[in-house]
């Protein structure tokens, strides 16, 4: 659609389109209509100053503009603004265009131009740096090489769109199969929000400037909450500027099942080129690597010679990854891409970066800096003279000098200014309005200061060592200036100027002074979030701070109490909150326990459900659903089920959960991959009488694949037992939900490897990204108001067998009862993000449990059942198995009598049940459900009713003694 508009508008092929689309779906759609064009984009940012933006408009001179609607308003804001081609996702669906082909003859090749971003520039024009489609292919193609497929992955674009480092964040997982988390930003670098997103969407993979990463990881120390939220992350780039081996040792340290790769590359060479995976090794400095796949960087002397090993020179980059220049700046372009002097290196050209590296002994590179006086600052490219430049335009200035101050992450950007004529020296806070109007948010100094004048080098210019130690020993005052300091009024401003002291590295602070006054970043804010937390005891919100800008004000809000723990709470809880997914994929509907779980997501959710279905075809599969709804008593389901058939709500797809993709075609396959949001895998094989092999296509192989269709973004829920543990001994602690058994621990039967192994594939799945919760189930008894009984339960299946032989025996054994009702509006609910359970494993047990003494009991007393010995129950229980399967299996599955026709069941009868109450930690699960607390018998009576109506018609001298 966008790209038809586009060549409407009389756009041709490789021509430079701009893109002024803020943050949002619409980005990497216009991003993609633009290359259908066969044009390449330019991404610009609506925040930029008009005359920034009025200026490249003029350079580039575009037939049209891509906008969005948010961004219609910055347009018309442009003199002479180009045509405007506007991108409206929410309505894109309802043009005709979006379903017409793309245009023909507009397919770009390698070496066409695919994108162009303005970088800061030295003479205070920003220049727009070119690259070629090949260049990009390359860096994703060798993401996918080191990383695996992007549909392994959820992506968060953590860059804004005007930063090149947004390229792979956005197209790299949507080329792959991927997902990518387009979040929606104010101007604000809010890293709360941040961590709460990555929790939201299960992030597994994103980007951060060191800068930013440092103040991330402080406030991940602080909040629990957010440690929790951002530890889905699987792999972590970083990159922009030099990083510092702390805080990233200390993020893995927080989040062990993290990877973090620092990446190294200008924008003049396809986002980064250089690639260095972090280890233990790294403590005292991290390198920057080695060249990823088909290009190559090397580290020479003014003379374009190689340097020795360990000796600094120039960076150079070449091969694929090496862009077009600069637009309409060939003399630049020249000074920048130089001959390639080196056959064993691809490509014409080399990139001079600019940077010192060194080449270390172990074959990786190390950076040393810079040569000139580009400068990165929060990870942002900034020239230093485009800011002085940009200052010098005021008419009160006289001369402006730009320089850094300390270290990243606290580095802080100063521009020192003279008045052009002492008796009207300019204000701080006018010229930083005014560097607000010409620059762009990242280059605007945090702090300017006004000074009679600059100190000089022996040449004449201005000497910018001591003009730093000037600033740092807090001499320059600038212009007869007295800085008046408000002390501290209460307890509260006294704390809170403290911990402004301690970040901003200051004696004394006045509490009616900005923050940004002293030089305070957004980033140095979240180091002080994290000083006043540690004060306080308690965490505080940074957005609390931040919409704060002196020490009265943000005091003044502490005492209010808008950080109290409560409202955090609930604030947390809110924003971690699942959306409710759209479509979800059933297995077992057919099933006892899946049959209960499609009723509560059919009559209480709203989600479209695909259900797979072992039939011929689609109609056989939906007389299924309706028969087992019928058979259960799940009238309401039964009920609604047609309408929902009509209305497409719910698809019956006919597959198999033991066949490879599922007994699907792969189209059909990656179609419902695409379009489920969850997966809610309650099929299986139980038969306690097979072995593994006869359980492992349904419940291992079929989780594989399952987990394959998830692994796009989809969450898995899939049922498991807790009978894959073994009893614990007296006194054991109980089993926690975290724990997985050993092996050789797991009982012998089948159908418990077959589950062991189940779990142990998505634990290994989830390690790697894909979002999964497991349920382990106990005995899952009837609906405590319907009380039709699962046909495969042991236990009914021994119950039933009483109620048939006419007979009961005494028993000590004793069983949990989790009535299917609870499990299924558990897992309906969870799989609809109704209640937000976290990733991993939980026990689904109500603390009840049945004692079969007490059930043989009530049935003797309501049919007058026989009380009689296990030896003669097993003699009945044989006598008449042969007419029913149930009891056929039943009979092979109890152990033989002991001999003597009048005692009770033998241990080895005791052990087939296991009361999972008393061994089974359940607090997760009874964090989010309120498990009946009732005993089993009452839980059970209506079952129990339904049973004592069985008749029990063996003929009675099947019963007489045996003649000796």
């Amino acid at each position: 659609m966008t790209a038809h508009r586009l060549i409407g508008n009389g756009v041709r092929a490789r021509q430079l389109i701009p893109v002024l689309v803020a943050d949002g779906p619409e980005f990497p759609a216009a991003l993609f209509g633009v290359m259908k064009a066969g044009s390449a984009f330019v991404p610009l940012d609506p925040a930029w100053p008009i005359d920034r933006l009025t200026a490249i408009m003029a350079e580039l001179s575009p037939p049209a503009v891509v906008v969005s609607p948010a961004t219609v308003p910055a347009l018309e804001e442009l003199e002479r603004a180009p045509e405007a081609v506007v991108v409206d996702c929410a309505r894109a669906a309802d043009d005709p265009a979006a379903r017409r082909p793309p245009p023909a003859g507009r397919r770009p090749g390698p070496q066409d131009l695919i994108y162009g971003f303005y970088t800061s520039g030295s003479t205070g024009t920003p220049k727009c740096a070119l690259n070629r489609h090949r260049g990009l292919v390359n860096r994703l193609t060798a993401m996918s090489r080191r990383f695996g497929d992007g549909a392994g992955h959820v992506t968060l674009q953590n860059s804004r769109s005007t930063f090149d480092s947004s390229m792979w964040q956005v197209l790299w997982p949507l080329v792959s199969g991927g997902q990518v988390v387009l979040p929606h930003r104010d101007g604000i670098l809010d890293l709360e929000q941040t961590a709460l997103t990555i929790g939201r969407y299960g992030v597994t993979m994103t980007d951060f400037v060191p800068s930013v990463l440092e103040a991330f990881v402080s406030l991940l120390e602080v909040r629990e909450d957010l440690r929790v939220a951002a530890s889905s992350l699987r792999r972590m780039l970083i990159g922009g500027e030099a990083a510092g081996p702390g805080a990233v040792h200390r993020l893995r340290a927080l989040l062990p099942g993290l990877a973090v790769t620092n990446t190294f590359g200008p924008t003049e060479c396809s986002i980064g080129s250089v690639f260095h995976d972090v280890t233990d090794a790294d403590a005292d400095r991290i390198p920057i690597g080695r060249p990823i796949d088909n290009t190559a960087a090397i580290v020479l002397d003014e003379d374009l010679r190689p340097v020795p090993v360990n000796t600094p020179g120039e960076l150079y980059l070449g091969g694929e990854c090496v862009g077009a220049g600069y637009l309409d700046d060939p003399g630049r372009t020249e000074r920048a891409f130089v001959p390639n002097p080196f056959p064993q290196i691809p490509g014409e050209k080399l990139y001079r970066t600019g940077d010192l590296a060194r080449l270390g002994e172990d074959g990786l590179l190390y950076y040393n800096g810079r040569l000139d006086e580009q400068v990165k600052v929060g990870g942002v490219r900034v020239e230093l003279g485009d800011v002085a430049s940009a200052l010098a335009g005021h008419p009160l200035v006289g001369s402006a000098v730009a320089l850094v101050l300390g270290e990243p992450p606290a580095s802080t950007l100063v521009c020192c200014v003279t008045p052009r004529s002492p008796a009207d020296p300019p204000a701080a806070e006018r010229l930083r309005g005014y560097a607000a109007e010409k620059l762009p948010a990242e280059q605007v100094p945090h702090q300017i200061v006004v000074l009679d004048a600059l100190p000089l080098n022996h040449n004449g210019k201005a000497d910018r060592k001591a003009l730093a130690a000037l600033l740092v020993a807090g001499t320059a005052q600038g212009a007869g200036q007295e800085e008046r300091v408000e002390p501290p009024a209460d307890p509260m401003e006294e704390l809170v100027g403290a911990a402004w002291c301690e970040v901003l590295e200051r004696e004394q602070v006045s509490v009616t002074v900005p923050f940004a006054d002293y030089g305070g970043t957004s980033l140095l804010a979240y180091r002080l979030t994290t000083a006043i937390s540690e004060r306080l005891g308690r965490p505080v919100r940074p957005r609390d701070l931040l919409v704060a800008s002196t020490v009265r004000a943000q005091a003044a809000r502490l005492t209010r109490g808008v950080d109290d723990d409560s409202a955090e709470l609930a604030y947390i809880r809110h924003d971690l909150a699942w959306r409710p997914p759209r479509t979800l994929l059933l297995t077992g509907a057919t099933g006892f326990v899946g049959a209960h779980i499609f009723a509560e997501l059919l009559t209480r959710s709203n989600a479209e459900l695909i259900c797979l279905v072992r039939c011929c075809d689609p109609p056989a599969g939906a007389r299924r659903l309706t028969e087992v709804l019928d058979q259960y008593g799940l009238t309401a389901a039964w009920q609604a089920l047609p309408m929902a058939l009509k209305t497409g709500r719910v698809e019956v797809v006919p597959g198999d959960l033991g066949s490879e993709l599922l007994g699907l075609p792969q189209w059909r396959f990656d179609a419902i991959a695409s379009s489920v949001s969850g997966v809610v895998n309650a099929a299986g094989a139980v038969n306690f009488l097979s072995g593994y092999l006869d359980h492992r296509p349904a419940n291992v192989l079929g989780v594989q694949e399952l987990i394959k269709l998830a692994a796009g973004g989809a969450r898995l829920h899939t049922l498991s037992t807790l009978s894959i543990f073994p009893p614990p001994g007296p006194g054991a602690p109980p089993i926690t939900e975290d724990r997985i058994p050993e092996m050789d621990q797991v009982a012998a039967d089948g159908y418990n490897r077959s589950k062991y192994v189940a779990e142990s594939v998505l634990a290994d799945a989830h390690r790697l990204g894909v979002r999964s919760v497991v349920y382990r189930l106990g005995e899952v008894w009837p609906h405590r108001e319907i009380g039709v009984a699962n046909p495969d339960s042991l236990a009914h299946n021994l119950l039933y067998a009483c109620a048939r032989t006419g007979c009961v025996f005494p028993t000590a054994a004793e069983t949990d009862v989790t009535p299917v009702d609870v499990v299924g509006a558990f897992v309906a609910r969870a799989a609809t993000g109704e209640l937000d359970v976290p990733d991993g494993a939980m026990h689904v047990l109500c603390p009840a449990r049945l004692r079969f003494a007490e059930a043989f009991g009530v049935l003797a007393e309501r049919s007058g059942l026989d009380r009689v010995g296990y030896a003669c129950f097993r003699e009945r229980l044989d006598a008449v198995a042969g007419s029913e399967e149930r009891l056929v299996r039943l009979s092979l599955l109890l152990p033989p009598a002991s001999g003597d026709r009048d005692g009770a069941a033998p241990e080895e009868f005791d052990r087939l049940f296991t009361d999972g109450t008393r061994h089974f930690d359940t607090r997760r699960f009874s964090r989010h459900a309120r498990p009946p607390a009732a005993d089993g018998l009452a839980m059970l009576d209506r079952y129990l009713g339904e049973l004592t109506g069985i008749p029990a018609f063996v003929p009675q001298e099947t019963f007489a003694p045996q003649e000796r």
